[in-house]
């Protein structure tokens, strides 16, 4: 009977003196194996059967796929055969209301709150009674303020159990790496970008501008960070380091039971300026495109949607630019309103673009479109039923499902927004009387976030100081 391995080997030289001669004597050398008769070669040789085994490999695959040929939107949250023209005739369920607030959270700062937003946010600590460390991931709503901290709350408890004082001025703007929620990005008022370590509460980096970061943002797959300042610059920034520290080796010491790697490792990431874009006016609302192709940017005073393409193996039109006209027309130059603010929708295929800034006596509204650079089309325009104000930007947050918005307002107000333009619900949230004096109602930010029973609640941060969570 013949050796297998004798036989693979003969198979393996084979193949290497028809392709990579140059490496066959040392082949033969460490295999102990016989100069191939290339006058006789083996049947099947080594390609044919790597062939025949992908071969085999790819039917099996196909077989396993359920291929739905009528391409019917699926029902299961996966948005699989979902059309852009699908999504926005969701239907948002009739008994989908915002009633009021459910809980308020006090004296998170003495100060405006700035921004809301919600995270799983790490923590590592040393228990002195086992020895060992201990990691956790606690969900929790994270604030900024124009007292230059960054709070994190616990959602479940309203106990401020964090905070980082990352500026010298009111922060202005957060993001939390998608792959590894240790490194938080923050923008300020003081003209800087900051990249903390949330284990050890200390900065890794300092990007410095001229005037307010206004936006920061990492792409979805961590590769890339992007800021955007009033000194007219979009600045995007690409990773030298890795976000996920390589697995342990065996001369490695062990990690303690409930240590995770991902908070143990030192925190190696840091980023390099790669592109800056000078723009003509304050640069607003920045968004990655949800495959970190593009960096999506809008202009005040600007009718366009501004695309830059990202680096990739695919592309080799490096940082080309496109735009996208949010007018009607595409040879409609007019400029009526600026795009202050973009969401994703849950589907990736469709993103929000809330406007201000109007000429004339126009109210806010939100604008969908397509996310590529090539979906021109306007899907749907939504009436926020807000007159906006002059000094406050809008804000909003899609529903779980994609079914509607929560939006901002100067007044106090929350409203609930269907994609069918409905103003479904228009609630006084923010504005409290506090000692008999009557706060600022206006509503500064807004989160929409997933409860464990399959619900959703609308988190709110204002002038008021307060924080209110409300369904």
């Amino acid at each position: 009977m013949t050796n297998p391995s004798s036989h693979l080997q003969t198979l393996i030289a084979h193949y290497l003196a028809q392709n990579y001669p140059s490496v066959l004597p040392s082949f033969l050398s460490a295999s102990h194996t016989a100069p191939p008769d290339l006058a006789q070669p083996p049947e099947p040789d080594l390609r044919t059967l790597v062939e025949d085994y992908i071969s085999e490999q790819l039917v099996k695959d196909l077989g396993d796929v359920d291929i739905d040929e009528d391409m019917e939107p699926a029902m299961d949250g996966s948005w699989r055969g979902w059309t852009t023209k699908d999504i926005v005739k969701s239907s948002l369920p009739p008994e989908v209301t915002l009633q009021g607030v459910r809980r308020s959270i006090e004296g998170i700062s003495a100060m405006n709150l700035l921004t809301v937003g919600e995270g799983k946010i790490p923590r590592r600590v040393f228990d002195t009674s086992t020895a060992s460390y201990r990691a956790s991931y606690t969900s929790s709503i994270i604030t900024t303020s124009v007292d230059k901290t960054v709070r994190f709350t616990d959602y479940k408890t309203g106990e401020v159990d964090g905070i980082i004082e990352p500026h010298k001025a009111a922060v202005l703007s957060f993001a939390l790496h998608p792959q590894n929620p240790r490194y938080l990005l923050t923008g300020s008022m003081d003209g800087t970008t900051v990249l903390t370590d949330l284990i050890t509460s200390q900065p890794l980096q300092t990007f410095k501008s001229t005037k307010f970061v206004v936006r920061v943002a990492f792409s979805p797959d961590g590769r890339f960070m992007a800021t955007s300042s009033y000194d007219h610059n979009i600045v995007i920034y690409e990773a030298n380091g890795s976000a996920v520290p390589p697995p342990l080796d065996e001369d490695d010491m062990p990690l303690d039971d409930k240590d995770d790697l991902l908070l143990a490792a030192e925190p190696n990431l840091r980023y390099s300026e790669v592109h800056r874009v000078k723009v003509d006016s304050n640069p607003e609302a920045i968004l990655f495109h949800p495959e970190s192709t593009w960096l999506m940017y809008t202009l005040r005073s600007s009718h366009l949607l501004y695309y830059v393409r990202l680096p990739s193996l695919d592309h080799h039109r490096l940082w080309e630019a496109k735009t996208k006209s949010f007018n009607p027309h595409p040879m409609d130059n007019h400029v009526s309103f600026s795009i202050l603010n973009m969401a994703l929708h849950p589907s990736n295929k469709i993103i929000a673009c809330q406007t201000g800034d109007h000429r004339g006596n126009t109210g806010e509204r939100i604008l969908l479109y397509g996310v590529e650079p090539e979906d021109t089309e306007r899907l749907a325009v939504l009436w926020t039923g807000s007159e906006g104000d002059d000094f406050v930007l809008p804000r909003m947050s899609w529903l779980p499902d994609g079914s509607g918005l929560i939006t901002t307002t100067p007044n106090g107000y929350l409203n609930l927004i269907s994609l069918s333009g409905e103003n479904r619900s228009s609630v006084k949230i923010h504005g409290a009387v506090n000692l008999g004096q009557a706060s600022s109602e206006v509503v500064r930010d807004c989160t929409v976030v997933s409860t464990e029973d399959g619900d959703w609640e609308a988190v709110s941060v204002g002038y008021d100081r307060q924080v209110r969570i409300s369904r």
